[in-house]
């Protein structure tokens, strides 16, 4: 016998009702569950740890406590005052240094410790055997880091619209104040990966950890005072010539060092036997255009000074020997799988081995670099629209000639072609008789600086003719000192004139001794592919990705790239 049909009433609509709301939560977790298979696993896996680490939980107690606090305590100090009195400005910088300490040192060293761990808990080797590439690990763990800033600013998001409320700042202030914030975070966070990247003995990450904390300490002291001191100026830094040049010229730098540093980090979790340069040195090269472009943007502003062509001279020399010291430290072998990307045509391989992997083409890589630079500067300086005589100048040194740019130019050109040249024989050498592990290559480098700059320091100090001298030929192994006193006194380039004379035929020598070692690695070519890598290659191909990463998008596989030309 069939049961009477349910007819639905109002009073039976109103029971249906709250179970529909009940499954609600199940839809959004099914929700939710779905969207988690396309997201970057790195990202679901640190974000579930993090969220339910002890850490998180204690650095969200303390930034609620210390937000809830200043909150009663701010008011209670201005009293009455604070009804009619602008006291926004005051209340505002409070909550951004509550704000700074978890982003600029929980935040960084979070990733630091998360990239770390893995090593220190065998993680590791479990993830690289898995499909995911070293660009998406990288990628995952930077945006975890970036959830968690999420996280800490909804947490301290009222009470800085609560300073809005309360006069005497203007939103774009607060806007640029936590902005520029999250961008050092982020470049921070990246570093930290970068860092955790480059060894696996316990003994150095303890070493790494120590100096990261005192770096981030560092960074944050430093960034607080520039924070504060932007929003006292307030509105009135927005009306500034050339504020908004400035700020357009930092982002796109903060970009082109933002991709070379997650490059670099991608490139340290390659597998050794992979192409670790060519992506490296396409975003070097990235960078440096960036920098000249910056440069030019300056050239083209008629109140530009013309001794920032020198500093720029001067910035593009340190910026250089780093990348050169790191290109130098590079292995002199190239493995299988790379000479089989080599380029094979006479074009791709004057225009691209440059950007394959050795020592010795990165070092021709770096001098090629400043020798743009030079001819950069000096062709600025000298169709400069403003009059470099007329050019406002310190009051302790004569005007600047279009001379005196180019050969401080040319003088950092010299510099850099010398110690790196130096360097790469050195480590040449070593690698004779001994294994030189990149750390210690790059050590090496930095070594030689120290030992020209410190020695010729020591000597002139101990001698009491020598003392009280402000320069001398004894310095002209010290660049920083040669440098700096071209830079505040142009004379010194007219007095010791033979500087610009001993110094470029020197770098041409330096030059000259490691063309062997050049020729070497230029001289290699491609191999072809066994018949069962060719295979391989096929059946890969023919597989579907899953995933895509937008990194990849914008530059080809490491293997590849510019040496298929």
């Amino acid at each position: 016998m069939s049961e009477p049909p349910q007819l639905e009433t109002p009073l039976t609509a109103a029971i249906v009702l709250p179970a529909e709301l009940a499954a609600a939560p199940g839809a959004l977790d099914r929700l939710l569950a779905r969207i988690g298979e396309h997201v970057n696993p790195i990202l679901v896996k640190e974000t579930r740890q993090a969220l339910k680490s002890r850490q998180f939980t204690i650095t969200f107690a303390l930034l609620l406590l210390f937000g809830w606090g200043w909150s009663m305590l701010g008011p209670a100090v201005f009293g009455p005052e604070i009804r009619y009195a602008p006291k926004g400005t005051a209340m505002f910088i409070g909550y951004y240094l509550i704000l700074a300490f978890p982003l600029l040192v929980i935040v960084p060293f979070s990733a630091f410790r998360s990239l770390i761990g893995e090593s220190e808990e065998g993680t590791y080797e479990l993830i690289a055997i898995t499909t995911l590439r070293p660009s998406q690990i990288v990628s995952g763990k930077l945006a975890s880091a970036g959830l968690q800033m999420a996280i800490y600013l909804s947490a301290i998001a009222p009470c800085v619209a609560f300073t809005y409320l309360l006069r005497g700042i203007d939103f774009l202030t607060m806007a640029l104040a936590i902005f520029f914030t999250v961008l050092a975070s982020l470049g921070l966070s990246l570093c930290g990966l970068l860092l955790a990247t480059l060894t696996t003995e316990k003994h150095w990450q303890v070493v790494l950890s120590v100096v990261g904390i005192i770096g981030l300490l560092f960074t944050f002291m430093v960034n607080c005072q520039l924070a504060s001191g932007m929003i006292l100026m307030g509105g009135s830094a927005f009306g500034q010539p050339g504020f908004w040049n400035a700020l357009a010229i930092f982002l796109m730098n903060y970009a082109g060092y933002f991709l070379l540093l997650f490059f670099a980090a991608t490139a340290q979790l390659t597998f050794a036997s992979d192409n670790r340069s060519t992506r490296l040195r396409i975003a070097m090269l990235i960078e440096h255009a960036i920098i000249v472009a910056s440069l030019a943007w300056g050239w083209l502003e008629t109140d530009f000074p013309p001794d920032l062509f020198a500093v720029a001279a001067l910035l593009l020399t340190l910026h250089w020997y780093v990348l050169g010291a790191c290109m130098t430290a590079e292995s002199p072998g190239l493995s299988l799988r790379v000479r089989r990307r080599l380029p094979q045509s006479l074009l791709g391989r004057a225009v691209f081995t440059w950007f394959n992997p050795g020592p010795a083409t990165g070092y021709v890589f770096a001098v090629a670099a400043m020798l743009g630079m030079l001819a950069v500067v000096a062709i600025a300086a000298q169709f400069h629209p403003v009059s470099t005589a007329a050019a406002p100048t310190a009051a302790f040194r004569p005007p600047v000639g279009r001379f005196e740019i180019a050969a401080f130019a040319m003088l950092c050109v010299s510099y850099l072609t010398i110690y790196l040249g130096l360097g790469l024989a050195l480590i040449r050498a070593l690698r004779r008789i001994c294994q030189v592990r990149r750390l210690l290559a790059i050590l090496v480098q930095v070594l030689l600086v120290l030992l020209g700059t410190i020695v010729p320091f020591t000597i002139q100090l101990s001698s009491p003719e020598l003392r009280h001298l402000d320069y001398s030929y004894l310095q002209i192994t010290n660049p920083f000192w040669t440098l700096f006193e071209a830079l505040g006194h142009w004379g010194v380039l007219l007095t010791y004139d033979l500087l610009w004379v001993i110094l470029p035929l020197a770098a041409l020598l330096v030059f000259v001794l490691n063309l062997p070692a050049i020729a070497r690695e230029v001289g290699q070519v491609r191999v072809a592919k066994p018949v069962r890598v060719e295979e391989e290659d096929a059946q890969q191909n023919a597989l579907q990705p899953t995933r895509k990463d937008p990194w990849d998008d914008a530059f080809p596989a490491s293997d590849g790239g510019p040496a298929d030309a």
